[in-house]
């Protein structure tokens, strides 16, 4: 909901989509578990903790293991086609990957836990904010499908956002952000939050600032003062 968002902006997204190369050059992330022999350039792809440990003439593992950099880029072993050393490569995974995969991750499943994951999945009901349509919204429906086949999610709500009161985006370099902080200790927040539930309808972009507060206070509030 709302259903113009679902076969609009959503839908166009999914309609135009192009494959995912989900791999990052930052030095914080989850490691990119693909392992590159130097010597015949083969790679591989390490699937699990037991998979590491079963590799042939294994180095570089820590105690307690350490799978985060720079522990995990110590870890080397042979490569199965010629024998050379397997490192790994050095980027890591978009954190929108992580995010999307948190119905599984929640729960390490499919390694434990694999009936409460059961239990919880699909989701009754997420929300975020329209810019997901293409962020959280997206990494969990694509990596959802590409595991069982179907949304991880039964209902969903995408809100708009909130802007100034020209209907800008609210930006540091516009001079233009208004401290939720100081407005509820200005006004309170249970203005705030009248406020926010009759100006406009969750999906609907929000144009807020302090005098359209204070012009609800005074239809509203100072009725029952």
């Amino acid at each position: 909901h709302p259903d113009y968002i679902k076969h609009g902006r959503f839908g166009d997204w999914l309609e135009n989509n192009v494959d995912w190369a989900f791999s990052r050059e930052r030095y914080w992330g989850t490691p990119l578990n693909i392992w590159r022999c130097s010597s015949c350039d083969n790679y591989e792809c390490v699937g699990s903790v037991d998979g590491l440990r079963s590799q042939s003439s294994v180095s570089g593992l820590t105690t307690p293991l350490d799978l985060h950099r720079p522990y995990v880029d110590e870890i080397t072993f042979a490569c199965p086609k010629c024998g050379g050393r397997m490192q790994r490569v050095p980027e890591v995974i978009d954190c929108w990957f992580d995010s999307g995969a948190m119905p599984v991750a929640q729960w390490h499943y499919p390694f434990e836990n694999q009936d409460k994951f059961k239990q919880h999945f699909p989701a009754d009901f997420i929300c975020e904010a329209v810019d997901q349509t293409r962020g959280w919204f997206y990494s969990l429906h694509a990596i959802a499908t590409l595991l069982f086949n179907r949304p991880c999610f039964k209902n969903v709500i995408c809100l708009g956002h909130v802007v100034d009161a020209q209907g800008d985006k609210m930006s540091k370099s516009k001079d233009n952000v208004i401290d939720p902080w100081a407005v509820i200790n200005n006004y309170g927040a249970d203005a705030l939050r009248w406020y926010m539930l009759v100006s406009t309808t969750g999906e609907d972009t929000h144009r807020f600032s302090t005098k359209m507060l204070e012009e609800t206070i005074r239809k509203f509030f100072l009725t029952f003062v």
